[in-house]
């Protein structure tokens, strides 16, 4: 059932303290990257086999797309309810692609051929990764590991490559990707090894959607863990934030503008997701793995989703084969909360 933007923010709490994901355990083992809620089931973009699949909770998995996949990445859901998605594959395919509810595809821009690892690109997709876009039309894509952030304004009805728009710093080794609730501004996450550059940059978004000048917003290395009474110890043992983030990979954001980094196993790291204030000064929530599940969360946490009956489930995949995890939340997530096709 359809809920209301503004019932949907009236119930929201902030988020705060220690909560517990669990896998689902119906789910298969998945090479997941993005995710998006879609029509009422969560859309996921596995890798090998090359295939969407579709989780309808509690328990029913299935495949929504395979034919003509080549390596899918990126998923998000644009104004008009089409679900949108990114392949790469080196330098055999990029691919920006959307798919109607009748399963109509249409490709948006592709190329082939690209060396993706040339900083000197200033035009085209470039190994687009994860997914965002914005009410008006707009659609961005971060990339790996040279090409930065791009985007792409909704001003025609056909694209063609040089409609690419960069942002501008160049940021690298980026992969998570959203906006706040009021679209002022873009966030991307980067994981560069040295640990001074780990964290999230975002960019003042304009009201045709395109970017302004962007700044490191939020440094991972800066925070401690200390003043969350019910954290497992990580997995360095000390108090830094970095003994549960090591890379950073997916980003979220709930409809209350709390921002969610999803942090990747290393040699003295674990894996967990980081929720900050909007403000990005204070560590509000950590989400770790339920200590009853031997594995926990994902030893690579990738993409973060929100979605459900209510739009409170924030969704977990990992990179590796890895089930999907799961946990309850106060608080909806943005993309969710805002646009009739991506509303439970």
């Amino acid at each position: 059932m359809a809920i209301s933007v503004i019932a949907a923010r009236a119930q929201d709490k902030p988020i705060s303290g220690v909560y517990f994901a669990r896998k689902v355990e119906s789910s298969p083992q998945f090479l997941a990257k993005g995710m998006a809620w879609w029509n009422g089931r969560l859309i996921i973009a596995n890798r090998e086999p090359a295939q969407l699949h579709a989780f309808m909770p509690p328990d029913t998995f299935e495949i929504v797309k395979e034919q003509g996949l080549t390596s899918p990445f990126g998923v998000a859901v644009d104004p008009q309810g089409r679900l949108l998605f990114t392949e790469n594959k080196d330098d055999v395919l990029y691919r920006l692609a959307r798919l109607t509810a009748d399963a109509k595809e249409e490709t948006l821009l592709e190329e082939t051929g690209v060396n993706h690892r040339d900083k000197s690109l200033q035009t085209g997709l470039c190994t687009p990764l994860m997914l965002a876009t914005h009410p008006n039309g707009t659609i961005y894509w971060s990339g790996y590991p040279s090409t930065g952030t791009r985007y792409l304004l909704p001003e025609k009805k056909d694209f063609t490559l040089a409609d690419v728009m960069i942002a501008k710093p160049h940021v690298g080794h980026s992969y998570g990707i959203g906006l706040s609730p009021g679209h002022e501004w873009l966030y991307v996450t980067s994981q560069l090894p040295n640990p001074e550059s780990r964290g999230v940059w975002r960019f003042p978004v304009k009201k045709d959607g395109s970017l302004g000048e962007g700044a490191f917003f939020i440094a991972v290395d800066r925070f401690t863990t200390s003043h969350l009474k019910d954290l497992p110890p990580a997995k360095d043992g000390s108090d830094k934030l970095l003994g549960w983030l090591g890379r950073i990979h997916g980003l979220a954001v709930d409809a209350n503008g709390y921002i969610y980094i999803g942090g990747s196993h290393g040699k003295s790291s674990g894996s967990a997701v980081a929720v900050f204030t909007p403000d990005g000064t204070t560590l509000a929530a950590m989400i770790v793995g339920d200590p009853s599940e031997e594995s926990g969360l994902p030893t690579n946490v990738y993409g973060l989703a929100f979605g459900g009956a209510d739009g409170r489930t924030l969704f977990i995949s990992g990179k590796g084969k890895y089930r999907l995890s799961q946990v309850t939340l106060p608080v909806a997530g943005e993309v969710v909360s805002r646009g009739r096709g991506n509303r439970p």
